[in-house]
Parts: C-alpha cells; sequence; structure tokens
C-alpha cells in the first residue's frame, strides 16, 4: 500500500444542523467501512482561519474554495485513492477533492 492524502476544499454551502447531523453520520459509515477495507483512514480538519505570506494564490476556483480538511489513507495505487475519493459522502455537499500521493520529508545526512 502507498499513502495518499486527499484535500477537501468547501465551496459556498449553508447547511442547517440536520443536514450537518446527516452529513457526519453517511461520513461516520463511510470511513468504518474504509478503515475496514484496510485503507487506514487519519482524517485532519483545519480551523477555518488563516494567514498567507509571500505568494498569493490566484483568483480561481480553488483559491476561493478554502481547503477545510485533509484525509490521509493507504491505497494500492492512484486509481485507487481517486476511486476512493469519488465515493467520499463530501461530493454531495458542495466540496471539491484533490487526490495527491504524499510521503514524509527524507531526513537530511548530518554533515558533521
Amino acid at each position: 500500500m502507498k499513502q495518499f492524502v486527499i484535500l477537501f476544499r468547501q465551496g459556498p454551502f449553508n447547511i442547517n444542523d440536520v443536514v450537518k447531523a446527516r452529513r457526519q453520520t453517511a461520513i461516520s459509515l463511510w470511513a468504518r467501512e474504509q478503515n475496514a477495507r484496510g485503507h487506514r483512514l487519519e482524517p485532519r480538519s483545519l480551523e477555518p482561519s488563516a494567514t498567507r505570506r509571500g505568494i498569493e494564490v490566484t483568483d480561481d476556483e480553488f483559491g476561493r474554495w478554502p481547503v477545510t480538511a485533509l484525509l490521509f489513507l493507504d491505497a494500492r495505487n492512484l486509481d485507487e485513492a481517486t476511486t476512493l475519493a469519488a465515493s467520499h459522502p463530501a461530493k454531495d455537499y458542495n466540496v471539491a477533492m484533490e487526490v495527491r500521493p504524499w510521503s514524509p520529508p527524507v531526513p537530511v545526512p548530518n554533515q558533521g
């Protein structure tokens, strides 16, 4: 298995508490199923506040839709990770998802 990350970008979508509860139930069920299949999900939610210094993001679709969460997961390849993302319930709540392979940084050998 290789490691991938799904970046979630929330588009404009005002939902009430009933819809939020329905969304959370659907995501929890999906996550349990994927963990049982060996995909080892590790979710991370991001706080809504952010700062940007240096390079500015252009005002394209993804520049306007902030990254709200990351989901690290194990999959055989990028196609499988993409298929998993496509089945995530967030797709029903105006969320754009981007799938990328990832790996931890390689430590630099000590030059001392």
